[in-house]
C-alpha cells in the first residue's frame, strides 16, 4: 500500500488526533481567563478588607470577666523575686440576646455584607468567690471584644441601683482587647448579685460568642437568609427562612478548652477566640465563583462542540480546513471572558444568557457557511444551546454538578456512537467521491440553485 492511499485511509484517525489537539491548545486561552477571574478575586477581596477596616471586623462577644490582681514569685540568677499580673475570672451564668440587622456596603464595583447587631447581656455574680479573691479596694471587670472599632454604642454596665460607664481597656498587655468597667470599693456592699449591658456593634463577615461563664445561654436574631453557623458549637435549635433566622445556644463550663481563671499575659485574644461559636454571614456562590467554575468545563465542553463539527464532517463527507475549528475554539473561549465582565455588572444568570446567545448568534451562521448549509449550522447552533442549557446547570447546581456532569457526558458519549455506529471511518474523505454540496428535497431531487 503506497504513502497516499494509506493517507486517504486514515484521514479520519489524523483528523480526530487533530480535534484533540487543538482541543488540548484551547486550555491556554482557558487559563489565561482563569488568571484573570482570580485576579479580579483578589479585587474583590482586598475591596472586602478596605471596608471591613472603615467599618468593623468581625466581632467576638463575650460576657464580663473579673480581673483580678495575683502576686507570682520567679527567680532570676538564683534570687527570689515577685511581680503583679492580672488574671481573668469567669463569673456564673451568663444570657446575650442578639439581633443582627444587614445592609450592604459598595466600593467600586464590589459589594460587601456587613451587619450591626443589638447585643443584650446578661449575668450573676458571685460575690463568695469575688471577694476571696480580691477582698478589697476597686473591683474591674473586663468584656472581651473582637474589634472596639465596631462600638458603635454602649449603655453604662448595670449592678443594682448602680451604673457603671464603659472606658477602653488598660489592663493586661495589647493582645486583650474590649472595654472595662470599675466598681469603686466603697460601692460593692451596695450592688446587687446580677449585672446588665447593652451594646450596639457594626461588624462584617461573622459575629462569634464567648462562653465565659459556667452556664452560657445565647439567643441569635438575624434578617441574613443565608446563615452558616460556625466556631466550636452548633446551636442547640435553629430555623432558618428567607426573611432571616434564629438560633438558641446553651453551654457549660465544661465545654471550654480553658479553664475559670486565668492571666491575662499568657492567653491572647485569638487563644481566647477558640472556644467562639456563632454565625457568618455566607454569600450564595458568587459570580466568581459560578465564572470559575464554568471555566472548569470549559474543557470538556469545547471539545464537544469540537467532536461535533468532526461529526457533521463524517456524516456529511465535507472535510473541514483547521481555520474553522481555530476561530469557533476563539469564539468558545472568548465567552468565558464576556461572561465574567458582564457578572460583574448584572446578574449571572442574565450574563449568562446573555453571552450564550452572542455565541450562538456569531458561531451558528458562520458553521452553516462552513458545513455547506443552513440546516446544518441550525444543528449546531441547537446543540450548542442545550450544551450551554447544559453548562449553566451545572455551574448553579452547588451539591449536584458531578451527578449531573457525569451523567451528561455518558449520555453524549453515547449519542455520538449511536450517530457514528454506521460511519465507514476509511471512507471518510475519498478524494475519488468528492462530497454533494446541494441540498436536496425528501425524495432526492436537488433543489435547484436561486437565479441571481
Amino acid at each position: 500500500m503506497n504513502g497516499p492511499t494509506l493517507l486517504n485511509r486514515n484521514r479520519a484517525t489524523l483528523k480526530l488526533l487533530f480535534v484533540g489537539a487543538i482541543s488540548l491548545a484551547m486550555l491556554i486561552p482557558l487559563l489565561m481567563v482563569r488568571s484573570i477571574i482570580d485576579e479580579r478575586q483578589n479585587m474583590q477581596l482586598t475591596a472586602e478588607a478596605t471596608i471591613d477596616s472603615r467599618w468593623g471586623g468581625n466581632q467576638v462577644v463575650g460576657g464580663l470577666l473579673a480581673l483580678t490582681p495575683a502576686v507570682v514569685k520567679f527567680e532570676v540568677d538564683g534570687k527570689e523575686k515577685t511581680r503583679q499580673e492580672w488574671r481573668a475570672n469567669v463569673l456564673p451564668e451568663l444570657e446575650i440576646d442578639a439581633d443582627m440587622e444587614t445592609e450592604y456596603r459598595y466600593l467600586g464595583i464590589y459589594e460587601v455584607p456587613v451587619y450591626t447587631a443589638n447585643v443584650r447581656l446578661k449575668g450573676r455574680l458571685d460575690w463568695a468567690k469575688l471577694d476571696a479573691l480580691k477582698p478589697e479596694g476597686d473591683l474591674d471587670f473586663w468584656l472581651p471584644l473582637g474589634d472596639v472599632r465596631g462600638v458603635r454604642d454602649t449603655s453604662v454596665l448595670k449592678m443594682g441601683s448602680l451604673e457603671i460607664p464603659a472606658r477602653p481597656l488598660s489592663l493586661g498587655n495589647k493582645n486583650n482587647v474590649g472595654l472595662q468597667f470599675t466598681l469603686p470599693a466603697e460601692a460593692r456592699a451596695a450592688v446587687g448579685d446580677e449585672y446588665s449591658l447593652e451594646l450596639r456593634l457594626a461588624g462584617s463577615q461573622c459575629l462569634l460568642f464567648l462562653p465565659l461563664a459556667d452556664s452560657t445561654r445565647v439567643t441569635l436574631q438575624t434578617d441574613w437568609p443565608h446563615p452558616e453557623f460556625i466556631g466550636q458549637f452548633l446551636p442547640e435549635q435553629r430555623a432558618v427562612s428567607n426573611d432571616g433566622a434564629e438560633a438558641n445556644w446553651r453551654l457549660l463550663g465544661l465545654n471550654r478548652p480553658y479553664g475559670d481563671q486565668w492571666a491575662l499575659e499568657s492567653m491572647s485574644g485569638f487563644d481566647l477566640g477558640q472556644a467562639g461559636f456563632g454565625m457568618r454571614l455566607e454569600t450564595p456562590v458568587d459570580a466568581y465563583q459560578r465564572s470559575e467554575r464554568s471555566v472548569k468545563y470549559g474543557f470538556l465542553f469545547i471539545a464537544l462542540t469540537f467532536f461535533t463539527l468532526f461529526l457533521f464532517e463524517v456524516m456529511t463527507g465535507r472535510p473541514l480546513h483547521p481555520v474553522p475549528y481555530v476561530l469557533t475554539g476563539a469564539a468558545l473561549a472568548v465567552f468565558y471572558l464576556v461572561l465574567l465582565a458582564l457578572s460583574e455588572y448584572i446578574s449571572f444568570g442574565a450574563s449568562f444568557i446573555t453571552a450564550a446567545s452572542l455565541l450562538v448568534l456569531i458561531v451558528t451562521p458562520y458553521t452553516a457557511a462552513v458545513l455547506g448549509g443552513r440546516k446544518r449550522g441550525v444543528l449546531v447552533g441547537a446543540m450548542m444551546t442545550l450544551t450551554y442549557a447544559l453548562l449553566y446547570a451545572l455551574v448553579v447546581a452547588q451539591h449536584a454538578s458531578l451527578l449531573l456532569g457525569s451523567l451528561a457526558l455518558l449520555l453524549a458519549i453515547a449519542c455520538l456512537m449511536y450517530l457514528t455506529r454506521g460511519v465507514d471511518w476509511y471512507a471518510y474523505g475519498d478524494l475519488s467521491n468528492p462530497p454533494d454540496d446541494h441540498e436536496r428535497f425528501p425524495d432526492g431531487r436537488p433543489v435547484p440553485e436561486p437565479i441571481q
